[in-house]
């Protein structure tokens, strides 16, 4: 979370574990306590607060649906609460949506009027931005681009259903098939790295990847490849001019750029994909802070 200025520049910011494993009311206080530490030590005043969420969510009520990687936050008016607890204003975006619209008015997509943004981390989310303005669907879920269909009856996703992208390469899904790889008796060398299964994260496969490591290779090589499908599928769709990448599994670098982008390039339409440039998100680690500033921002100039 952080402060930040109209023109976005941050002012302060601060990263807060929050205890998840609690319960939704013991994850709300922590945010609250960090957002007045927060503020006080930026001395600024607050006039409006952005949030951004993992959906589906209601935009226009600020109320969270049956998030898959959020159990327990159903029916909570995250807006209500924040409003009522800063006395401003609260505005509520799904966290993908949130980014594209930071990245499109402080990073890779200023100036860009058709473009998708890729949220890789714990799941797999999206963003739209066309004729440079936010597409939200007729429900304001859109852009749920980790769950795009990809292996039919592939591993089960939170979502409920199966083969999902989010199932395939999201960081929990690297890590999850690398746990099972490791406790099937693969060898690899991250099990030098590890004390115990929980311990195993897409962090140690592409740091293991990236050391030649045959088993982390096919891991990482076989989410990359369903990565780039599923960016394809919208590239084919949506003909934007950029695909911005963010989130933590993008920390790779060439790891997971190079081998996505080559898919692409051989399976997206060449007339769609000889258009479209596949960058990382300017805004780095602060891509989510920067939506939700974004959020903000765009809440206040609709009143």
């Amino acid at each position: 979370m952080g402060v930040a200025e109209p023109s976005g520049r941050l002012l302060a910011e601060s990263r807060v574990e929050t205890p998840n494993l609690l319960g939704p009311d013991a994850s709300i206080r922590a945010i609250i306590a960090a957002a007045r530490d927060i503020i006080k030590a930026s001395g600024a005043t607050v006039s409006a607060i952005g949030i951004a969420c993992g959906g589906p969510l209601d935009r226009k009520t600020g109320v969270l649906h049956k998030v898959p990687n959020l159990p327990g936050w159903e029916g909570i008016c995250l807006t209500k609460v924040f409003s009522e607890e800063f006395g401003v204003p609260a505005y509520l975006d799904n966290d993908a949506t949130a980014a594209a619209l930071g990245e499109a008015m402080f990073g890779a997509g200023r100036g860009v009027d058709h473009f998708v943004y890729f949220t890789i981390s714990t799941g797999i989310g999206g963003g739209i931005i066309i004729d440079g303005k936010p597409y939200r669907g007729c429900g304001e879920n859109a852009g749920e681009f980790g769950h795009t269909k990809i292996v039919p009856d592939g591993p089960p996703c939170n979502c409920g259903d199966r083969g999902c992208l989010e199932s395939l390469a999201s960081g929990t899904a690297i890590a999850r098939i690398a746990r099972e790889g490791l406790q099937s008796g693969a060898q690899s060398v991250i099990r030098e790295w590890m004390c115990s299964p929980e311990d195993v994260t897409a962090e140690l496969v592409a740091r293991a990847a990236a050391q030649a490591d045959p088993f982390a290779r096919e891991i990482w090589s076989q989410a990359m490849r369903y990565l780039g499908l599923g960016i394809a599928n919208v590239v084919n769709v949506l003909n934007p001019r950029l695909v911005i990448l963010g989130g933590g599994v993008t920390k790779a670098g060439d790891l997971l750029f190079a081998p996505v982008r080559e898919v692409v390039r051989e399976r997206a339409m060449k007339a769609l994909s000889c258009e479209v440039e596949i960058v990382p998100a300017a805004n780095g680690d602060l891509v989510g802070l920067m939506g939700a500033f974004a959020v903000a921002m765009e809440g206040l100039e609709s009143c």
